[in-house]
């Protein structure tokens, strides 16, 4: 099964000009009204077929289809004055008195006609013509016949534009409001990441300013690779996901940091599989969780200790651990700092509710920092701004 990708923010191509996307708006919309018309002049003429078929005369088809189809094409016509006046006139709350009125008066109208063309036409073209000398006989026949029909359709066509208008109207809204949630996210991230860096900066050059006096030449390595670091940093700034093997490989140099200012008393152990290398993690979030567990676990034993950092892919979801055998989880209920406050809302940010970070006591004593993230791979030499 094909791993699922996250594609990366990549330029479009060039817009069409308005005009062209407006000739193919038009088209569409008279695709859309020959569809419709053209439908109920096929059900209408099969309707009729069956009824005469079922009391024994039954009629043939091309003259049939001749008789109708013109009647339903007056109506296909008539659909974009209808539809022009629904928009001049629209059935909302500021006018609707006045909107339903000169409808009204409009339906009427429209009926009145359709029932003069049909006069005409069926009487010209009707195998089985009305018998009578005046013109105004057959018309009252027709309009007693098709006048509500007529009104009934002008209505009809009003409300499917109605429906329609509010239906793209509802679902431009959805895209607005979710463009703008996506910029809230995307502002939200910034913000949590902007906290994280100097956050980061500030606790080494603090473990800098205590060696700078007692050992100088470390505090020289430890800005040397402070430098490197940064640098690499850069490289995602403004990236919110990156493949975990840049993630693993930023670690590592903030690692060097911490092994030079610990020594022995710092051992780590790192296994990463090799499909989870792949996997796209939030930028910089292991850090903090590392760093935690350095300043919380380790730092706060003489002889130092040992920090375990795993990752795997189980059901497709991409597990993270970062494990010391420190003191392990505080009996009470302590306010986590800036680096694990943020990293759980960057987490919650991204994934919602298909992700989870648990601080759990390990097995063995210490502390398990416990991450869990869907799986999901980005396109090569690529990272993700959201």
């Amino acid at each position: 099964m094909p791993d699922p990708p996250v594609s990366a923010l990549q330029p479009g191509p060039p817009a069409p000009p308005a005009s062209d996307g407006a000739m193919r708006a038009g088209v569409r919309r008279w695709r859309l009204v020959t569809a419709v018309w053209g439908s109920v002049a096929l059900f209408s003429v099969g309707q009729i077929y069956i009824a005469r078929t079922a009391l024994g005369h039954p009629p043939p088809i091309i003259p049939l289809l001749v008789l109708e189809l013109p009647v339903w094409t007056f109506w296909a016509l008539v659909t974009v004055p209808i539809v022009m006046l629904a928009r001049r006139f629209p059935l909302d709350r500021r006018q609707v008195a006045r909107s339903v009125l000169l409808h009204a008066c409009a339906a009427i109208a429209t009926a009145v006609v359709s029932v003069a063309f049909l006069t005409l036409w069926y009487q010209a073209f009707n195998p089985y013509p009305l018998s009578g000398a005046s013109v105004s006989a057959w018309f009252w026949q027709y309009f007693r016949q098709h006048f509500v029909v007529g009104f009934m359709i002008y209505w009809a066509a009003v409300g499917v534009y109605h429906a329609f208008t509010n239906y793209f109207l509802y679902r431009e809204r959805e895209l607005e409001t979710s463009r703008a949630r996506a910029q809230l996210t995307e502002a939200r991230l910034q913000a949590l990441k902007m906290q994280l860096h100097p956050h980061f900066l500030f606790n080494t050059l603090n473990s800098v300013s205590a060696l700078v006096e007692e050992q100088p030449d470390v505090a020289r390595r430890v800005i040397a690779e402070l430098a490197s670091l940064l640098r690499a940093s850069l490289r995602t700034d403004g990236l919110h996901l990156v493949p975990l093997e840049d993630e693993m490989s930023f670690l590592e140099r903030y690692l060097t940091i911490e092994r030079i200012r610990f020594g022995d008393r710092l051992n780590v152990a790192v296994r990463v599989e090799p499909s989870a290398r792949r996997a796209a993690v939030p930028s910089f979030v292991l850090q903090p969780l590392v760093e935690n567990a350095i300043r919380h676990g380790i730092a706060r034993r003489e002889d130092g200790g040992h920090m375990w950092i795993s990752a795997e892919r189980v059901n497709g979801c991409l597990l993270i651990h970062v494990m010391d055998d420190g003191p392990g989880v505080p009996r009470q209920p302590v306010r986590e700092g800036i680096g694990l406050a943020n990293t759980r809302r960057r987490l919650g940010e991204l994934y919602g509710t298909e992700q989870s970070l648990a601080l759990c006591e390990r097995p063995g004593g210490g502390l398990d920092v416990r991450v869990e993230i869907p799986y999901r791979v980005l396109e090569a030499g690529h990272g993700s701004r959201g």
